[in-house]
């Protein structure tokens, strides 16, 4: 296993160029020898936004987390198409790092591409932890409760790569970009409020956005085309513990869309934080790390 037996060095920030010819951007931070963790950031997103873990969380537990740039965003180059063929990328780097049989957390929209890699590389994921996991987007019943905006906007998901399309996620970035745009995130408790208003976090957010959205906007397109997709893969093969995390006022990933995928899955918990939103678990980060790798 990697680590091991490597001196205790600095974080890294790095692009790994694949036989295929395709870059994929990355980032390790945590003790040296400490246990790989691999990171799937949320729509949008970039390998920065484990940079909202601190970094003494992840000395306690001995965890080398590993973030990758999905597909499009940052660092990593675009790869259209289902989920299945774009989460091969962590396996990549994982091959390239020496890296056999790890845990993998996925965040938001990271979630879907979580399972999906459960799903497809059985024998080398161990652990699964979901954070206010985003699911298909596919079973109207289940999504009803998000925002009438975000509901109006699926049917042209569905259309295709056309220039509404296109315009919409340009619109969209420019809201991601534009000054106090936390100010305006879904919260639904105090505490989340008050771990948003930290400077810390404030930059950490605005970092990891502007990361994703550099190289243009071909990531935040491939998400929304895939987010109304079914599975591609069949999640219901996963074997591994599957825990996720997730907040009973999440607004922007609905708890019963999570539910219906995890009642399939025979290995899944779920663990619910009362009255919080989409950012309630990142104020637990400590339970977060003790849980993906499976430790009080």
């Amino acid at each position: 296993m990697l680590w091991l037996d490597s001196p205790v060095v600095d974080d890294r920030d790095e692009i790994l160029g694949t036989p295929g010819g395709r870059r994929i951007g990355w980032m390790a931070r945590g003790p040296a020898d400490g246990t790989p963790v691999l990171y799937l950031h949320g729509w949008p997103g970039s390998r920065l936004e484990q940079l909202l873990i601190p970094a003494d969380v992840l000395h306690r537990f001995g965890v080398r987390l590993i973030s990758i740039d999905r597909p499009g965003y940052g660092k990593t180059d675009p790869l259209p198409g289902e989920r299945s063929a774009r989460a091969r990328d962590v396996l990549s780097l994982c091959d390239a790092l020496g890296i056999d049989r790890f845990p993998a957390i996925g965040v938001s929209g990271g979630g879907s591409n979580v399972l999906t890699l459960a799903a497809i590389a059985p024998d080398r994921i161990t652990r699964i932890l979901s954070v206010s996991g985003q699911m298909p987007q596919d079973d109207e019943a289940a999504i009803a409760a998000l925002p009438p905006e975000e509901l109006a906007s699926l049917p042209l998901y569905r259309r295709g790569r056309i220039p509404e399309l296109e315009a919409l996620c340009a619109k969209e970035r420019d809201d991601w970009l534009a000054p106090g745009m936390l100010d305006g995130f879904p919260t639904s408790d105090e505490s989340e409020r008050r771990w948003l208003a930290q400077t810390w976090v404030r930059d950490a957010v605005a970092t990891q956005v502007a990361e994703a959205f550099r190289p243009g906007l071909e990531g935040y397109i491939e998400d929304s085309l895939t987010c109304v997709k079914p599975f591609d893969v069949d999640v219901t093969t996963i074997r591994c513990p599957v825990t996720a995390v997730h907040g009973t006022a999440d607004t922007v990933c609905p708890l019963p869309n999570l539910r219906r995928v995890l009642a399939t899955i025979d290995t899944s918990e779920l663990i619910l934080l009362d009255g919080l939103n989409h950012i309630g678990p990142f104020l637990y980060p400590d339970l977060l790390i003790s849980l993906v790798v499976g430790r009080d």
